[in-house]
């Protein structure tokens, strides 16, 4: 019992804006439970986003395009802009167009390049002229708030195990020797059994979040891809971005399909 709560104290310790003033060991169980649980502080951020949509929807006539930006603000706050900085860097580094040893030195870089600005501000825009498309649209539903910040936590989980690191040294690299790989796919296999299970029970049997869990595969096999040629392997940055980019590929999917 001790393990799972310090596993999930980790999650919210290194993936959200909630400060966790505890020193907790950093063993192989905590590790991969910290995975484990990640995608159910997704799901927690998400319910929280949520149960503000309705409230404002309720009790308030905010528009679609303030209800699109509550949606991306929450969830930036939630992580504190960790995830939203692994994309600056990950855009400052691509658009070098420099050689790969450059571009890993570049994501080392704590300083923010024109290309990382830019980056981060097409895809913050993005999101929210997609979200106001499907508030506007009266596609978006409250489940889809709750589901997709799970299922893009269990897909980065997926890619950051798929991947050798692109530096020997660093955070992720010691994350990624000390997980369990075996131990954490068969947990996050049944998580995702667990929300499909909990949206058909709301939704009653779709092909919704089917389409969705097919279209983040083939989105994060393109991205492992990309990653591989570009960068060597996964690092702490680039797990954030993929957050961010398989969140925008999801809410497009249900703008185009819901």
């Amino acid at each position: 019992m001790k393990y799972i709560w310090h596993s999930i104290l980790l999650a919210f310790q290194f993936f959200t804006v909630l400060p966790v003033h505890k020193e907790i060991p950093l063993s192989k169980a905590t590790i991969t439970g910290m995975f484990a649980f990640l995608p159910w502080i997704g799901a927690l951020m998400g319910t929280v986003v949520a149960a503000t949509i309705y409230s404002l929807t309720l009790w308030t006539a905010s528009s679609d395009i303030l209800l699109a930006f509550v949606v991306v603000g929450l969830f930036a706050l939630f992580t504190g802009g960790l995830h939203l900085d692994g994309f600056i860097d990950m855009g400052d580094a691509y658009f070098s167009y420099r050689d790969r040893d450059k571009r890993l030195e570049i994501l080392d870089d704590p300083r923010v390049g024109a290309f990382g600005v830019l980056s981060v501000l097409f895809l913050v825009l993005g999101k929210m002229v997609v979200l106001h498309e499907l508030f506007a649209q009266e596609k978006l539903t409250l489940w889809m708030l709750v589901f997709i910040p799970l299922v893009t936590r269990v897909g980065m989980s997926f890619y950051f195990m798929s991947l050798n690191c692109s530096k020997e040294k660093g955070l992720a690299y010691f994350f990624k020797t000390q997980m369990e790989q075996g131990v954490l796919t068969g947990v996050l296999f049944i998580t995702l059994v667990i929300a499909l299970s909990g949206v058909f029970y709301v939704t009653g049997v779709s092909i919704v979040p089917i389409l969705l869990m097919i279209v983040l595969a083939i989105a994060f096999l393109l991205f492992r891809q990309f990653t591989l040629r570009n960068f060597g392997g996964v690092s702490g940055d680039l797990l954030g971005a993929s957050i961010e980019g398989m969140e925008v590929v999801l809410w497009v999917t249900l703008l185009l399909c819901a």
